[in-house]
């Protein structure tokens, strides 16, 4: 009997943190980038707290039914205010699938979900933004949305 795999899309729990934390790592290190090592439980606790606004998904492997499957994406999002509109934006801040699973349609999955909750909590529009260079995801993400603003940090 060959062994049939599915994906389910969760909310994160406390049980949670050495799988999504290896996600969120991966996820920083493809930008090139280091946050202290003490911001990853701060950003779990927080996702994990029911009175926070920072709000994480998780999609996770199921084989033949078992629901205990290991994660293999993780999405983080939040609401923010907008001077256009009473409604929030909802910012889908950071997407990760792991490499190893890429090209079967999962984040689109993952970006639908957060969607859908951000439709559920009345917000205005989800939107989001990757690295110029970010070419994998921008397929992906143009055939989802419309990308006309160039985003600047100025360090402070």
């Amino acid at each position: 009997m060959a062994s049939s795999e599915e994906y389910k899309i969760t909310k994160l729990n406390s049980n949670d943190f050495n799988e999504w934390a290896a996600l969120f790592r991966a996820y920083i290190d493809f930008y090139e980038t280091t946050i202290p090592e003490e911001q990853y439980r701060k950003t779990f606790e927080r996702i994990i707290d029911t009175k926070s606004d920072l709000y994480g998904l998780a999609m996770r492997r199921q084989q033949d039914g078992s629901s205990d499957g290991k994660m293999i994406a993780i999405a983080h999002f939040f609401p923010q205010q907008t001077p256009w509109s009473e409604k929030n934006i909802m910012l889908l801040n950071d997407l990760f699938v792991d490499p190893a699973i890429r090209g079967k349609g999962l984040g689109r999955k993952v970006i639908q979900a957060v969607a859908d909750i951000s439709k559920e909590m009345g917000c205005l529009r989800l939107q989001w933004l990757t690295k110029h260079d970010n070419f994998t995801a921008r397929r992906l993400y143009d055939t989802m949305a419309d990308a006309s603003f160039v985003q600047y940090r100025m360090g402070i």
